[in-house]
């Protein structure tokens, strides 16, 4: 899976990768191609470097020479067409040789601005953001050594072509067109000669020009990265070393820029999971989805070798992520929700039947059905999840769950705050998110609690109550 492909399925990395600050088109290719890693090494690799380039932008004098990194990487192109014609044999024309000359003048000047990098980085990865050695390309391209954004067939590179060219200039001005037509023609097999010699002289250099794209990409991504999670505050996850997953005032991005342009608290989540089923309950509004959707996230963000928006976090690198949250109503298919849920959720059970470690996250299992049989599915899902060593929180309404699992509830509304009613938008600052363990069966009765808050019809409510007496 790439990051392409992870943004397609989560809306919350997609608002934080729009916001990453990538200057070059390569770099926003190669950020849209990263894969996701089941590889520690790999990923600690990764986190190494942004370390490194955190490291790097603290210093004032640094924000300066990588503004003029980002104004070069603002003009790069992508070269690797013209470098697969290089590895076909193919002759370059002068506006495929223009932009190698222009890539590789590029990369020169940025290697000279950010010369030390390196000082910044650990031993193991110095060379990981150095880029190549490109003078040699410079010189076969640019043989005035003038080092112009431009390209074309120099006097330079044949003495015979420089006569050619002053006869060619003398007929024009003689007016023999018969003459300069001959000297044109002579002068135009010289310089193809010229391009396939340049061509066959570039060949020896693909592969560095090839290295030297990805590295472009990568100093254009991990410097877009470092600056982001550094002004964001996002933490290096720590790799578990136990079965268990473990977050302190774990955030939610896109929920929290949202409250914060409204003034608004948000109230950040310490939650910790094992191998054994964890049962959220809640009342409506209390932010389950929204618990299971930054558990997601973050384990997206983890395993593309990113920083979390967390104070603490101790991670485990799990197959995949599989999720049930959302409407499920599928009406091209002319499935009902629970009919679109069911098959969802036995694609879950077989995958997770495996063996290998997944995150399953499922949000009001079996809430379209009626209380008696989604008891039942609720206590069968979480029992085969019991037997399995796959880490998974299921949310719900239902009460009466029998089977032994980690139990969690959201506090819900605070009592000392409320009024006699509340707008919709009163709601979120009247209930307390923190998640607190809860070892009885019943999940909390707050919907009529809500209903009056909120000014819902009186007589409605305690008809209401008096049913459930």
């Amino acid at each position: 899976m790439t990051l392409k492909q992870a943004i397609e399925k989560h809306n919350g990395l997609k608002f934080i990768v729009e916001q990453f600050n990538i200057y070059s088109s390569i770099g926003r290719k190669a950020l849209l191609s990263t894969s996701y890693l089941k590889d520690k090494a790999l990923l600690s690799s990764k986190h190494l470097i942004i370390e490194g380039c955190q490291n790097y932008i603290s210093e004032p004098i640094n924000i300066k020479t990588l503004s003029k990194v980002r104004k070069i990487l603002s003009y790069f192109n992508d070269i690797s067409g013209t470098l697969n014609l290089l590895k076909q044999n193919q002759i370059l024309d002068d506006v495929s040789l223009f932009e190698i000359k222009q890539f590789a003048i590029a990369c020169s000047k940025i290697k000279s601005l950010i010369f030390d990098i390196s000082n910044y980085l650990p031993k193991s990865n110095k060379e990981d953001l150095s880029i190549p050695d490109l003078n040699n390309v410079i010189k076969i391209l640019d043989p005035e050594g003038l080092l112009l954004s431009q390209f074309y067939i120099y006097n330079a590179y044949s003495k015979e072509l420089t006569e050619k060219r002053k006869l060619w200039e003398i007929a024009k001005k003689e007016n023999n067109e018969e003459k300069a037509f001959s000297l044109y023609l002579e002068t135009q097999e010289l310089e193809d000669k010229i391009r396939e010699r340049l061509s066959n002289e570039l060949k020896e250099y693909v592969d560095s020009l090839k290295t030297a794209i990805k590295v472009v990409g990568d100093i254009d991504i991990y410097f877009a990265l470092a600056e982001y999670f550094q002004k964001n505050n996002y933490i290096k996850p720590v790799f578990s070393t136990t079965n268990k997953i473990s977050y302190k005032q774990l955030t939610y991005p896109p929920l929290l820029h949202r409250l914060e342009k409204e003034n608004k608290h948000y109230q950040p989540i310490d939650i910790t999971l094992t191998n054994k089923p964890c049962l959220v309950t809640g009342a409506n509004m209390a932010g389950k989805t929204i618990l299971l959707k930054s558990l997601w996230l973050c384990q997206y963000l983890i395993q593309f070798g990113f920083f979390i928006p967390a104070k603490k976090a101790q991670v485990i690198l799990v197959e995949d992520i599989l999720t049930s949250i959302g409407d499920h109503q599928n009406e091209h298919e002319g499935l009902s929700s629970y009919a679109s849920e069911i098959i969802l959720l036995n694609e879950i059970i077989q995958k997770v039947k495996q063996g290998k470690e997944y995150l399953v996250l499922v949000d009001e299992l079996a809430r379209t059905t009626n209380p008696t049989e989604g008891v039942a599915l609720v206590d069968s899902f979480l029992n085969i999840m019991s037997n399995k060593s796959s880490y998974s929180i299921t949310t719900t309404h239902y009460s009466g769950i029998k089977t032994e699992c980690y139990r969690l509830r959201v506090k819900g509304f605070i009592p000392n705050k409320t009024q006699t009613k509340l707008s919709l938008k009163d709601i979120p600052n009247q209930i307390d998110y923190s998640l607190i363990e809860d070892k009885e069966q019943k999940v909390p009765n707050e919907a009529l609690n809500l209903a009056s808050l909120l000014g819902i019809d009186e007589e409605f409510i305690e008809k209401a109550r008096e049913l459930i007496k």
